[in-house]
């Protein structure tokens, strides 16, 4: 969190420094009507000192005011620098982590995390911190004035009995911390809750409207309950502190009726001391409400940081070129139910080929592993002789997904990947695909709107501008009609330099366009060669049989 604070530092400094000057201006205030009521009681009136008091204490009313102003926007400022620095942070972490950490939350999550703990840790962690050293310093300014201008009876009970009434905050910070860290814990689950209703719109008709308004709202009361408990005891811990408060303040108050009543302070002394009991209470209640906030922030200020500690790897090595070989050895990976065993295969540069097989056969599995969006549980796998754990291979490999994302924006954003991409090897790309399909994407501004096989295409366009040597793509033509299919993969298999590895589901004569098609069933490879050794095959008639 240091860095976080370095970087708003000026804003701070400014802060800090407005609140002392609006601290001395006010203090300041109680002392002036003091001396006034003394002068006015006084037997003579010195007109020259009465005007004095008074244009001082104007100059220091316009003055609180003034640098109360200019220490609000310094605090924005800073509130607003450290929200922004840390949601940046966290985004650029989230999205240097590998995809098996990823994967492991809903993205429901990340997105509470970003909208309401983040934010939380500005409105009520970094504004109450700093708030904590203005209430600090306006304790030493007005305890100051107070023991100047008030009798020290006085100033020693206000005093005591203040600093009495901070151990409320400390023995009520760790159950405030546990409840509110399970309040935004259930806000993340809430919001996972909505983004999967939200994005399951379709499956929302008359016969299932009313249980899934049955099922939001039983997130909704789970959640308020939740907010309700930690508001209850907060303002139970609050309760408290202005009841202890309140208390000093009676004190305070009975004492200086009996002194006045003993005539052993004057009028003066007693109204400022009235003026300096309740400036002086304000700021000790302002401490213990901030402190309070910041102790409930601590669970919730070590989630975040835990995701911000996640650096990238940078020591993978960036591969830039493909030379050779990819080669599967012995390769073996288990999930749930899922196995895949003893695989080895070798893919060579330049080559095309297709993996064909049963649903959960271990097709996608393969390409998976490629992407490193899993790890294999033992065996290795290694481009030009190099294991792939090591590599960087964005450079050289980009996988197709069946449904690959596509962006809310318009076509030159998604195909480039906003500007990751060059504009002009776009260009390139659609002009050499002359189909209207292509037209039809190029002309949609929100690309979120396409039809299925549309998306498609411009994820194949999207891949072609990222110019990698090793294309991975699974289930790319799923959802495109059988002419612009054979159009776009005519295409594809037709680029030499290209090692092209496809997952496909279709069985045709198309697959003899590829040099090698290898027959996956049950996690395991049970045959691989040309099309027309694989067709004559028992495995391949039985995959036949199903589709059939």
């Amino acid at each position: 969190m240091k860095k976080y604070f370095y970087e708003i530092k000026f804003f701070i400094f400014m802060r800090i420094l407005c609140d002392g000057i609006m601290a001395l201006s006010v203090a300041a205030l109680p002392a002036l009507q003091k001396k006034l009521f003394d002068l006015i009681t006084g037997k003579v009136i010195n007109t020259n000192s009465f005007l004095t008091i008074v244009v001082i204490y104007v100059i220091c009313l316009l003055g609180a005011v003034i640098f109360c102003y200019f220490s609000m926007i310094f605090s924005w400022k800073a509130g607003l620098n450290f929200e922004q620095s840390l949601k940046s942070d966290f985004f650029k972490s989230i999205f240097s982590s590998r995809y098996e950490n990823f994967s492991a939350k809903d993205a429901g999550e990340y997105i509470s995390i970003q909208g309401n703990d983040i934010t939380a840790l500005d409105q009520d962690y970094l504004t109450p911190l700093i708030d904590i050293i203005q209430a600090a310093n306006k304790i030493i300014i007005f305890g100051v004035f107070l023991f100047v201008n008030v009798d020290w009876r006085i100033s020693t009970v206000i005093l005591l009995g203040s600093i009495l009434t901070i151990m409320i905050p400390k023995w009520a910070s760790k159950p405030l911390a546990t409840k509110r860290n399970a309040y935004l814990n259930q806000m993340g689950v809430y919001v996972s809750k909505i983004k999967d209703f939200l994005e399951g719109f379709k499956v929302i008709q008359s016969r299932t409207r009313k249980s899934i308004n049955r099922e939001h709202e039983k997130a909704l009361v789970t959640t308020k309950n939740m907010r309700f408990e930690y508001g209850k005891f907060k303002c139970l811990t609050m309760a408290l502190e202005h009841l202890s408060l309140s208390c000093v303040s009676a004190i305070a108050f009975i004492i200086v009726s009996i002194l006045l009543l003993k005539h052993e302070i004057t009028i003066g002394t007693c109204l400022a001391a009235f003026g300096y009991i309740n400036v002086f209470i304000e700021p000790i209640n302002d401490f213990m409400y901030d402190l309070n906030s910041v102790s409930s922030l601590k669970m919730t200020k070590e989630k975040v940081l835990s995701y911000l500690k996640e650096v990238p790897n940078d020591e993978l090595k960036v591969k830039k070129q493909f030379n050779s070989d990819i080669v599967f050895d012995n390769v073996a990976f288990e999930y749930n139910n899922f196995s895949l065993s003893g695989v080895s295969c070798r893919f060579e540069k330049g080559k095309k080929y297709a993996l064909i097989g049963h649903n959960g056969s271990g097709k996608s599995t393969l390409i998976n592993m490629l992407m490193s969006y899993m790890t294999e549980a033992s065996g290795t796998i290694k481009i030009d002789g190099e294991n792939i754990s090591s590599l960087d291979t964005a450079q050289i490999m980009y996988c197709l997904n069946q449904n690959e994302h596509i962006f809310s924006d318009d076509f030159m954003n998604n195909a480039t990947v906003f500007s990751s991409y060059s504009e002009s090897d776009v260009n390139k790309v659609t002009d050499n695909l002359k189909m209207k399909i292509v037209d039809v994407v190029k002309s949609q501004n929100n690309s979120q709107q396409l039809s299925g096989g549309e998306k498609q295409v411009l994820g194949i366009i999207r891949m072609l501008t990222a110019n990698t040597e090793i294309c991975l793509m699974d289930e790319p033509f799923s959802a495109i009609d059988v002419k612009t299919t054979e159009l776009l993969e005519n295409t594809l298999l037709n680029i030499e330099e290209k090692t092209i590895i496809m997952v496909t589901h279709k069985l045709s004569k198309n697959l003899d366009k590829f040099d090698e098609v290898i027959l996956m069933d049950s996690g395991k490879i049970v045959q691989k060669g040309t099309f027309e050794e694989i067709s004559k095959t028992e495995e391949y008639k039985k995959i036949q049989m199903v589709q059939a």
